[in-house]
């Protein structure tokens, strides 16, 4: 009997059916973890950018000029703010740093008090004297520009040959200027009617009671209110001890103010200047 002849291709064939047929194996255990490898290099630090100038705000320059004859200005507070608030309001009584102001020259608790309001931006208290018929230096104030749209400006300063005499804008509108643009305000002057007005040498801090013996800081603010009216109202002018012994004119004897210490409107002259 002859014995089958399986040839080497019927071979291979049957080899690779059976392999496609049979189970897969269980797969193994993972093994370990290699090591970390190397943190790479470090890489090039970025190009700084370029300066801003102020982000994007809205750069305003505010200038004051005193146009009285002999009436120094004291520091003035200036205050960029939305419309919601104001520093004073005429027929009413005056607030606290008003009458600081007023009657001592600091302005310092005006910027305070709008500072606590939400309607505030900017201040800038000029910390100078402003000397009569003169300018003053350049203040800039920063606000976002998203509030030049509702924006004012509020000035106050003292006039400091006086009791309680003050100068200066309230709340004066100054929305959307354009950069380059300027806008000039006159200002009349207000009287904050919280001490009478006695023009006395013990009461008023400016250099003409200084020349009479009296002024300085013990003569500027008081906290007792001797003015009758206790209300902000325009301020009727110094009476000065010119024609005190007429009794046909306006004069008052105790005054120490002579008649160059007298004011017209308008007092100053304020200019505001959009720069971005």
């Amino acid at each position: 009997m002859k014995k089958p002849i399986i040839k080497l291709s019927t071979l291979l064939l049957l080899s690779t059916l059976l392999a496609a047929c049979g189970d897969d194996g269980d797969t193994g255990p993972q093994g370990p973890a290699g090591p970390q490898g190397e943190a790479g290099a470090d890489g090039a630090d970025g190009q700084d950018g370029q300066d801003g100038v102020n982000g994007n705000s809205a750069v305003y320059i505010v200038t004051l000029t005193n146009l009285t004859h002999a009436q120094p200005l004291a520091p003035a507070a200036i205050i960029l703010h939305e419309s919601g608030y104001h520093a004073f309001s005429e027929g009413e009584a005056a607030s606290m740093g008003i009458e600081v102001m007023a009657e001592g020259g600091n302005p310092s608790m005006v910027i305070d008090e709008a500072m606590a309001s939400t309607d505030f931006l900017d201040a800038q208290n000029t910390g100078n004297i402003l000397a009569p018929r003169m300018g003053s230096d350049v203040f800039t104030l920063v606000v976002p520009d998203l509030d030049a749209d509702d924006l004012r400006l509020t000035v106050t300063t003292m006039l400091v040959n006086t009791n309680d005499a003050f100068t200066g804008l309230n709340a004066a509108d100054v929305s959307n200027m354009s950069v380059g643009e300027t806008k000039t305000f006159m200002t009349v002057t207000w009287d904050a009617g919280t001490e009478a007005n006695t023009e006395t040498a013990t009461s008023i801090p400016g250099p003409a009671a200084g020349a009479a013996g009296g002024g300085g800081e013990a003569a500027g603010y008081d906290p007792a209110r001797d003015d009758l009216a206790d209300v902000v109202r325009l301020h009727s002018g110094v009476i000065t001890n010119a024609n005190a012994m007429d009794p046909s004119r306006e004069g008052l004897a105790t005054s120490i103010l002579a008649e160059a210490h007298r004011f017209d409107f308008p007092t100053s002259r304020i200019a505001i200047t959009r720069t971005r």
